[in-house]
């Protein structure tokens, strides 16, 4: 079985994560002692564009530089920590458009399950953006590895 994700790679995620933290502490650190400033000295003008460039910044930077990570941190650790479910599958295609799911983009990649008493039922996992394609041809037998409808491992 081929796992997509490791501890390795949470534990980059959680460095690259702490040092976006730092960076905007420091640059809304150095806005606050303005703002802290300009309260003693009694600019009032500087008070209100600090303080609007203050909380600005902070929710710009925090959900722009840090949220994605969050989000990605996130099915990493479900992948490594969650409930995962084991099943072989055929592969029919995967879909050109990117879906968005729980904030990380993903490619849909559709698979055959078992035969049941309605016939064969087409399903859709999700496939991480980030990742490489893996070289799949309609038809093939893949046993797959899922958390939810993400794909965390496979072996063709």
């Amino acid at each position: 079985m081929h796992d997509l994700y490791s501890e390795k790679d949470l534990q980059e995620l959680s460095g690259q994560l702490k040092k976006r933290y730092l960076a905007i502490g420091c640059f809304l650190a150095v806005i606050l002692a303005v703002f802290v400033v300009s309260m003693i000295i009694r600019a009032e003008w500087l008070s209100i564009a600090s303080f609007i460039i203050f909380f600005a910044g902070a929710v710009f930077a925090v959900d722009l530089f840090c949220l994605p990570l969050r989000r990605y941190k996130s099915l990493i650790t479900s992948a490594l920590t969650g409930r995962t479910h084991t099943e072989e599958m055929v592969y029919e295609k995967t879909e050109d458009d990117t879906s968005v799911v729980d904030g990380v983009p993903c490619l849909g990649m559709i698979f055959l399950g078992a035969p049941d008493k309605h016939g064969v039922r087409e399903q859709r996992f999700y496939w991480d953006r980030e990742l490489p394609l893996p070289a799949f041809t309609a038809g093939d037998q893949v046993t797959l590895k899922y958390t939810g409808r993400n794909i965390i491992g496979y072996q063709k």
